[in-house]
């Protein structure tokens, strides 16, 4: 045998090694891809869901005057919430680092502050969540405004249609959310998205003589609300005579 032959020979099972532990190497990567994030899987955070109210009104009837903050845990922590204001000072306590041993935590707020305000200033403030089991910490924080002003009163003219009031509505310098009555005639409108000193016309249905009042009625995001009221008065067009059975001419 020649010496490339047996050369080559040699060679030959220590490519197949290589191609061996290629191979397991391969194996292995996959193992570790596709079996190992199911056999050993990452334990949920202990907070595992925090909302709160976006915007509201403290203090203003017929408006959103609470707010809410509502947490869910995976286990049992000690949690913290706090209100602070765009300096970072902290107006309001809502939790106060206590052990939560049920599933879900919902707290109110009215807008009062912890110095005893009944209701903060107007602005944006920060919601700072704070929760810890054992090692495990979990935090984050959400906003919410604050928000008592009324929008703008409604422009409203009326003008009289025959036995009808039409009504225009202008809007105030916000988006806001109107609403027209006619009380005389039970009526009201749907409500209207309108925009930034937007306009809306509506017509009444046909109502008696005599003084009617038109209500266009705006609120904002926050419930605060706004109205204007004008009269109306339309009148009753008298009906055709019409002559009797053997009546002269």
């Amino acid at each position: 045998m020649s010496d490339r032959a047996a050369g080559g020979s040699a060679a030959a099972p220590g490519r197949r090694g290589w191609i061996a532990g290629g191979i397991i190497a391969l194996l292995l990567v996959a193992f570790g891809v596709f079996v190992l994030p199911f056999a050993f899987t990452t334990p949920p955070p202990i907070i595992t869901r925090f909302t709160s109210t976006l915007l509201f009104s403290p203090g203003t009837p017929g408006a959103r005057d609470v707010a809410r903050v509502s947490i869910r845990l995976s286990e049992p922590s000690s949690v913290s919430i706090v209100v602070k204001n765009s300096s970072g000072a902290v107006v309001r306590t809502l939790a106060d680092g206590a052990v939560v041993r049920t599933k879900t935590l919902s707290v109110p707020w009215t807008g009062n502050g912890d110095d005893g305000t009944a209701v903060v200033p107007d602005g944006t403030y920060t919601i700072d969540l704070e929760a810890h089991a054992g090692q495990k910490k979990f935090s984050k924080s959400r906003r919410i405004v604050v928000d008592t002003t009324a929008p703008g009163a409604p422009g409203l003219t009326v003008r009289i249609a025959g036995n009808s009031c039409v009504a225009v509505v202008t809007g105030p310098d916000e988006p806001t959310r109107l609403v027209v009555t006619s009380p005389a005639t039970d009526a009201t409108t749907d409500p209207h998205t309108l925009r930034a000193q937007g306009t809306f016309t509506w017509t009444t249905r046909r109502v008696a003589s005599g003084a009617q009042a038109i209500i266009a009625t705006v609120s904002d995001p926050a419930g605060n609300t706004a109205r204007t009221t004008r009269p109306c008065a339309p009148v009753k067009r008298p009906a055709k005579a019409t002559a009797s059975p053997g009546a002269r001419p």
